[in-house]
C-alpha cells in the first residue's frame, strides 16, 4: 500500500461492517464503504485467477466482486480469523472458502487483507492469497514441479 498522510482512526463498528458485507458479498452494503476511487489488488497469477491483478473505482471493483469473481468462483465466504485496526488501516488473515463454479468442487485457501480507510471508505486494499494453493484447487490437480538445474554457470535455476 502507498504511504501517505495519516487520516482520521476508522471506528471499529466501520471495519465490522465492511467486512461482514465482504464476507457475504452483500453488494449493496459493500458499494457504501468503498470510496469512488478504491484501489483494490489481488496478488496471484492473472493467467489462471482472471480476477488477479489491480482494479480502479469504485464501479469497477463492485464488477469484479458481483459478476466477475463469481464466473470462477461461487458460494464465496471469507473467515476471518485475526483482524488488527491501526488507525485508519486494518489487516485481517483468514480463510476464503468458495466452489468452482463449472464443476462444483470445494475451494478453500488462505487470504491475508490489507485495507486503508479515509472517511469512514476504502480508499486501498491489498490482498495477498496462497495463489500456489487456489491455482492446484482451481486447476483440479498438482502443478508440475520442475526439479533445480545447473545454469551453465553454476548458478541454480528453477523455472
Amino acid at each position: 500500500m502507498q504511504t501517505s498522510q495519516v487520516t482520521e482512526p476508522v471506528p471499529r463498528a466501520v471495519v465490522e461492517g465492511f467486512y461482514k458485507a465482504l464476507a457475504i458479498c452483500d453488494m449493496q452494503a459493500l458499494a457504501s464503504y468503498l470510496d469512488d476511487s478504491v484501489v483494490w489488488t489481488i496478488s496471484g497469477p492473472i493467467d489462471i485467477l482472471q480476477f488477479c491483478g489491480q482494479h480502479s473505482g469504485k464501479t469497477v471493483v463492485l464488477k469484479l466482486l458481483d459478476r466477475d469473481i463469481p464466473l470462477l468462483l461461487e458460494k464465496r465466504r471469507l473467515n476471518p480469523e485475526t483482524m488488527v485496526i491501526d488507525g485508519d488501516r486494518v489487516a485481517v488473515l483468514g480463510k476464503l472458502t468458495a466452489r468452482r463454479r463449472d464443476v462444483g468442487h470445494a475451494i478453500s485457501y488462505r487470504i491475508a487483507q490489507f485495507f486503508r480507510f479515509r472517511d469512514e471508505k476504502v480508499v486501498e486494499y491489498v490482498s495477498l492469497i496462497d495463489s500456489f494453493d487456489a491455482v492446484e484447487q482451481v486447476l483440479g490437480q498438482p502443478l508440475v514441479r520442475q526439479p533445480c538445474r545447473r545454469a551453465a554457470d553454476n548458478d541454480f535455476i528453477s523455472v
